[in-house]
């Protein structure tokens, strides 16, 4: 059989109301996601300012005076370096969770091809449990922070949250025809992850200061268990007709399988160690062959390689002006001026995410309704940018709550894009394009993660916005690719 030809038949499976558990799932994996994130970061600061000032009252109250700015008194001096050493471990947790998500995410969408998508994710989610698991442990122990880290590696052994959606993007892509049809339900997807977002935001704080950091680590992991029961026992393969990894059909593969099982007491007195040695090198020659397939829209020769190519950039630019923020987002405010409780970063989280990922995609089928996907994502850039530099220069609580507002369409660039990236590309080459998107997304949350950071321990002292400066200086750039890319299309060179 020609490697080149389609394992799964064209058309894919047709929508069905079961197929709506994709977003259920994706809902609740979001609520876990978030309320893991909200919470660990909160955790580890107090668990360092603990550990560093034992005896200080800077960190036990939240007065006017506790939260001075001003840089000659203690108080600002020990939130500095409780600031600092926060963040470092932030980072160190970032690159842990982004080289396995790395290595495992860029052939998850192209196994999800061959095998389904219910399989791959059964996979994906029951690893996330694990880690999220050994962290509860961890805090109703009291683990050393640096073991987190170990943790949130594992979170990743198989594409963690971004080995997730590649494969629900897939799973929507299997299911619905290209076009605005498709870029709706991507938008519905984004829309129930920010919905997700929202919730985890709202009941994180009240869980956090009545419950504990144990039970809010222990609602995540029940939260994560349900959503993969729904997989297991609810949401229907999106590719009825699959093929396994030699070609070959359901029937098929199960009476060649019969037949290697009766002969292999004779076989296995044959191998040798050239066997496998031979049989190692296919592995790995089938593993790149599956890397292989998520970029070669990027890399081998056709007429769409160049608009490939310019939209893949645009993606990366538009993940570079998004991805980490919300992190340093929760190191800013519990910083001075502002010192807010976990109540308080919960709300403003909610609202963050409200406004952009339910409000704002809640508003794309009107937005569709006039506007072309490119210049939909030009204006989310442009509120993006300005959203930054608002939060970059914020110097009250009023101030920072009107960020949000500014930013209501500002993560649409990103749904925009891989609706765009989704409609070039044939059916059966969907798993391996949102894999190689995947591969890109956790390549620039792990760049941006280490970078922003660096920059914000860097300038807490100075100009503690800087990094905010930076997350609106590649809306910027993005803005102008997407311009150009629209100018490509009205002269006919894209699709």
């Amino acid at each position: 059989m020609d490697e080149r030809e389609p394992l799964i038949s064209v058309p894919a499976n047709r929508y069905r109301p079961r197929h709506l558990f994709i977003t259920v799932t994706l809902l609740l994996l979001s609520l876990a996601f978030e309320l893991y994130g909200l919470f660990i970061t909160q955790y580890v600061y107090e668990s360092t300012a603990t550990r560093l000032y034992p005896n200080s009252t800077t960190f036990k109250d939240r007065h006017a005076s506790m939260c001075s700015v001003n840089k000659t008194s203690e108080s600002f001096r020990e939130r500095t370096v409780v600031q600092q050493t926060t963040t470092k471990w932030d980072m160190y947790k970032s690159i842990a969770e982004a080289v396995p998500a790395i290595l495992t995410s860029s052939v998850l969408g192209s196994l999800s091809d061959r095998y389904g998508r219910r399989k791959v994710l059964v996979v994906n989610l029951s690893v996330i449990f694990l880690g999220f698991l050994f962290t509860t442990i961890g805090v109703k122990c009291s683990f050393n922070i640096y073991l987190f880290v170990l943790f949130a590696a594992i979170n990743n052994m198989a594409g963690g949250i971004y080995g997730a959606l590649s494969i629900g993007f897939a799973y929507v892509s299997d299911i619905t025809d290209s076009g605005k049809p498709r870029s709706l339900f991507i938008t519905l997807l984004e829309a129930s992850i920010g919905l997700g977002m929202t919730v985890s935001g709202l009941i994180s704080g009240y869980i956090i200061e009545k419950f504990g950091y144990f039970y809010t680590s222990l609602c995540s992991c029940l939260l994560l268990f349900v959503g993969l029961l729904v997989v297991l026992f609810l949401l229907p393969e999106s590719l009825p007709n699959m093929a396994d990894s030699t070609g070959n059909t359901t029937v098929q593969s199960h009476t060649a399988a019969t037949t290697v099982s009766s002969n292999s007491t004779d076989a296995i007195g044959r191998e040798n160690n050239t066997d496998n040695v031979d049989r190692r090198k296919n592995c790995a020659a089938k593993t790149c062959n599956t890397v292989k397939a998520s970029f070669e829209f990027y890399f081998r020769s056709s007429d769409k390689r160049f608009v490939y190519i310019v939209c893949g950039i645009i993606f990366v630019l538009a993940c570079f002006s998004r991805l980490g923020k919300g992190r340093i987002e929760i190191l800013y405010a519990l910083n001075a001026p502002f010192c807010w409780s976990p109540v308080k970063i919960g709300h403003f989280t909610s609202i963050s995410v409200a406004s952009s990922m339910v409000v704002g995609i809640a508003a794309i089928k009107l937005l569709q309704r006039f506007f072309v996907e490119e210049v939909i994502a030009i204006l989310s850039a442009i509120s993006n940018t300005t959203s930054c530099i608002l939060e970059a220069f914020a110097f009250n609580d009023l101030t920072l709550f009107l960020v949000p507002l500014l930013a209501v369409f500002g993560v649409l660039t990103i749904p925009m894009m891989r609706a765009i990236l989704s409609k070039m590309t044939p059916p059966h080459k969907q798993g391996a394009l949102f894999a190689g998107i995947a591969a890109m997304e956790i390549c620039v949350s792990l760049t941006i993660n280490v970078v922003v950071k660096i920059v914000y321990m860097n300038t807490i002292e100075t100009f503690r916005g800087t990094a905010f400066l930076m997350y609106a200086g590649f809306s910027l750039l993005s803005i102008g690719l997407l311009v150009i890319y629209r100018c490509m299309k009205t002269r006919g060179r894209a699709w």
